[in-house]
């Protein structure tokens, strides 16, 4: 092949191929010489002197696969006294960064977003240290164009995922209307969420109409100071798992009190094989038998699931005015019941009854975090973890955000 065809193919500005230094099964090097002479870019400072050259050296990058080998250049590389500091400094090439080309690092980072850092390594050639490095680098440079300026959504929703064990959390905020995380943080709680209320200012506050929140004290707290006229929506997603867990916690005590009373039919119901059942909304004529069974046998936890159908019927009301009614009819029930986890939650919906019905003003959740939350767990799972929660942070941004690299093709 012709050096100037495969200058061609190369597509480097203002270089070209003068030498092809050897050719093997494995791999192919090039030398690279500017095509006219231009002033240098100075590394240290990123403007363009036109100082005497001091000397010339070479550096070696690697660049994209050709044919199934791996091509290095071998690129000169002039040092030039900085008028900043007086330094000696080597010039810069835009296309180039560290000892790799821009489009192999470009493929770096798209590659480690559909797999992992290993097997993206492993795919090009270079050990997963490497493609941490590069992915890392890459994603900071980007984060600071895309994400740094973050603007404030309508309609947002916060939630917090856990990254390590023992209670290590990182807080991500979602805009809802964009289905992407344009912010998130190390901790929860209030503290951090203030963070993202300091960083889009006054303004930025005032443009959020609504949030969608689990209901935890710390992220209430934050957003009633800082939004003081938008809606908090209790998310009716959480809402039914406080229900489940509330049905969990009557199951496990009356499976316990038919274990110790030999009541071998009810000890089945109640297994936990069959908790599913008792958690659904929707089941079938077998599960329907099992359902029926279960109210001759144990009228307390038929009472429960009858109190949480009752309450997520209260979702199908068509005004918030007939969603209260039925919410204050609901606490009273579930607060004369008598069973604890029902009348724990009961007077929990009453403290937080405003919440809850804000969502037949606005009907937002945050089943858009709870999707990507399901996201992070699974790319964290694939990568067995991290250990550097800023790149954690940055992965999320990658996977579930606005450094997903299809939202730049």
């Amino acid at each position: 092949m012709r050096l100037d065809t495969i200058t061609e193919l190369l597509r480097i500005p203002g270089f070209k191929v003068t030498h092809m230094i050897s050719s093997t099964e494995s791999s192919i090097e090039f030398l690279l010489e500017q095509e006219e002479e231009r002033a240098s870019v100075c590394s240290g400072c990123g403007k363009v002197h036109n100082t005497a050259v001091h000397s010339v050296g070479r550096i070696t990058v690697e660049d994209l696969p050709m044919s199934g080998r791996r091509v290095y250049l071998h690129v000169p590389k002039r040092k030039s006294m900085c008028l900043e500091d007086g330094s000696i400094r080597v010039e810069e090439h835009e296309w180039i960064r560290g000892r790799f080309t821009r489009r192999f690092v470009e493929q770096v980072y798209r590659l480690t977003s559909i797999t992992t850092n290993k097997e993206a390594g492993w795919f090009l050639g270079i050990d997963d240290e490497t493609v941490y490095r590069i992915d890392k680098e890459m994603l900071e440079e980007l984060s600071l164009e895309r994400i740094e300026k973050v603007k404030a959504p309508r309609h947002m929703s916060v939630d917090e995922v856990a990254w390590q064990k023992w209670h290590k959390y990182v807080t991500n905020v979602v805009d809802v209307e964009k289905r992407k995380v344009i912010w998130n943080h190390d901790g929860r709680g209030k503290t951090t969420l203030d963070k993202f209320y300091r960083k889009i200012g006054k303004e930025g506050c005032k443009r959020i109409k609504a949030v969608a929140s689990d209901g935890a004290k710390g992220f209430l707290t934050s957003t009633k100071e800082h939004l003081k006229n938008a809606l908090i929506v209790l998310d009716h997603f959480h809402v039914k798992k406080y229900l489940n867990e509330a049905v969990d916690a009557v199951r496990k005590e009356e499976l316990r009190k038919a274990r110790q009373q030999n009541q071998e039919d009810l000890s089945r119901i109640l297994h936990c094989n069959k908790r599913f059942i008792l958690m659904q909304n929707k089941v079938t004529n077998k599960q329907k038998d099992i359902l029926d069974k279960l109210s001759t046998l144990n009228e307390k936890v038929y009472k429960a699931m009858l109190l949480k159908e009752q309450f997520l019927s209260l979702y199908v009301a068509s005004n918030r005015r007939v969603a209260y009614a039925n919410l204050r009819a609901w606490i009273g029930t579930a607060i004369r019941s008598g069973i604890a986890s029902f009348v724990e939650l009961g007077y929990k919906f009453f403290r937080k009854r405003h919440y809850v019905l804000n969502y037949f003003v606005c009907k937002i959740t945050s089943a858009i975090s709870e999707g990507i939350n399901n996201k992070i767990k699974r790319f964290k799972r694939m990568a067995y973890g991290y250990r550097d929660v800023k790149y954690f942070l940055l992965k999320i941004h990658q996977h579930c955000g606005l450094l997903d690299p299809k939202l730049s093709t």
